[in-house]
């Protein structure tokens, strides 16, 4: 799996567990998504911080924070935005499921590259819940459904523990996720589809909600 996620992989970001075209692709369309957006953007797990690359640059007026549970992704993120004398950069230790932020403060919630990884969908959906707490009733929510309906993703996850036996992986079919938001009366504003052009049957779906 080693091999096959570096041939996968943009040379710049090989040797780095997030760093496979799929997740590129995500966090590229990500990046088009809220470019040209003022205010909090806020990276629910977001590891060593790969989401910032590039878009940190641009001139716009997000300010951005990243959240994760994991304290030495965190560090490599902060370490490799100060070393570049990037601002307007903050990284927090925090679990998706108690995120630290009061109701209605953040204009962009973002998840992606991370549902997946969840040992329950409980947690998912409590992720779910605290993105919609936080965020603001003309903000926008981001996040990635790993398509269980997709064949490649549905048999490569059932038998995991053949090839990799120390990860977790679960899939989902489009509703039961986006059900948690449309139940608190968001609306799904864009699905896009990664992988294949159908999104019903893409491996991966990119869903974009919010109010209005």
């Amino acid at each position: 799996m080693d091999l096959v996620r570096q041939s996968l992989s943009k040379p710049d970001e090989r040797g780095n567990v997030t760093s496979d075209l799929f997740r590129f692709k995500i966090r590229a369309k990500v990046r088009q998504l809220v470019n040209n957006y003022n205010g909090f953007l806020l990276d629910v797990g977001c590891g060593d911080g790969l989401l910032y690359e590039n878009l940190s640059t641009k001139q716009n007026m997000l300010r951005y924070v990243g959240v994760d549970a994991d304290h030495e992704s965190l560090k490599t993120a902060d370490d490799s935005f100060k070393n570049r004398k990037l601002s307007g950069l903050n990284f927090l230790k925090a679990y998706a499921q108690n995120l630290p932020f009061k109701d209605k403060s953040i204009d962009i919630a973002i998840c992606i590259n991370t549902f997946y990884n969840f040992h329950a969908k409980s947690d998912v959906v409590e992720t779910l819940e605290e993105m919609e707490r936080v965020c603001k009733r003309d903000g926008f929510i981001i996040f990635d459904v790993r398509n269980k309906i997709n064949p490649f993703v549905y048999l490569s996850f059932k038998f995991v523990r053949i090839y990799d036996t120390d990860v977790t992986l679960n899939a989902y079919s489009l509703k039961e996720l986006t059900t948690v938001l449309t139940s608190k009366g968001l609306v799904i504003k864009e699905t896009i589809p990664i992988g294949f052009p159908i999104a019903m049957f893409a491996p991966i779906i990119l869903v974009k909600v919010g109010y209005r």
